[in-house]
């Protein structure tokens, strides 16, 4: 989600914001036993303190089911995932017009996919550097343009099996991952709030670390609606 509003021509400054997005999710989860669509709704929380050129933003996903099957070789149903995200960032202004920033922070990815049949279920986390490029273009009176482009190159993390909330054997393998997150919105900025309307895309991909063998994939493309409030000054 972007992280804030940048007023045409002029410095930024310092507020307080709130927001919500609600995205839809459009696309596939695969594993090596094969591929299955992803379908749903997902909201995203932001919270985001600018002081003039820099901003500091908390963001994240809380805990959303998938919908679909996976057959296994075995031919057994393979119910999809739980997903959550939180991000901590920080971004820069490139010159005074508040128009271009960069930044980067650390990202938290958790998953739980079911096995078989619940409630035996796969559990994994990665955690790593997420780097980000912004762009913020005024277009008419109070709209601007927002375009982000984020990168998280290498985040590390393990798979562990549970039965339940009972872990079970093999125990944990240790996962790596990357994944890219792309955004273009536009946004009317209003008294107080903002309320901004786009499309993002997020390409997700865990190996396992010994051997090196795809662990899963989830990509996908969706529509964005969001609501931003202005709480301080």
């Amino acid at each position: 989600m972007v992280a804030l509003v940048a007023l045409a021509a002029a410095p930024a400054r310092a507020e307080t914001t709130i927001g919500l997005e609600v995205l839809t999710v459009n696309g596939t989860h695969a594993e090596q036993a094969g591929s299955v669509p992803l379908n749903g709704i997902a909201p995203l929380l932001e919270l985001r303190q600018r002081f003039h050129s820099v901003d500091v933003t908390l963001e994240g996903i809380p805990s959303t089911g998938g919908r679909g099957y996976l057959v296994t070789p075995t031919g057994y149903p393979h119910p999809l995932t739980n997903f959550s995200l939180f991000n901590a960032l920080a971004h820069y202004s490139l010159g005074p017009t508040g128009r271009y920033w960069v930044g980067g922070g650390i990202t938290v990815i958790n998953q739980e996919t079911s096995l078989l049949s619940p409630p035996l279920a796969a559990a994994s986390r990665v955690t790593g550097g997420r780097y980000e490029a912004l762009a913020y273009l005024p277009s008419g009176r109070i709209g601007t343009v927002e375009l982000r482009a984020a990168f998280m190159p290498a985040m590390h993390g393990s798979v562990s099996y549970q039965f339940g909330s009972y872990p079970v054997p093999p125990g944990a393998d240790s996962e790596i991952a990357e994944a890219t997150d792309l955004t273009a919105e536009y946004l009317w900025q209003l008294r107080g709030v903002a309320l901004g309307a786009g499309v993002r895309s997020i390409n997700y991909t865990a190996h396992f670390v010994t051997p090196a063998t795809l662990a899963d994939r989830n990509t996908f493309f969706g529509a964005l609606l969001e609501a931003r409030f202005r709480v301080a000054r």
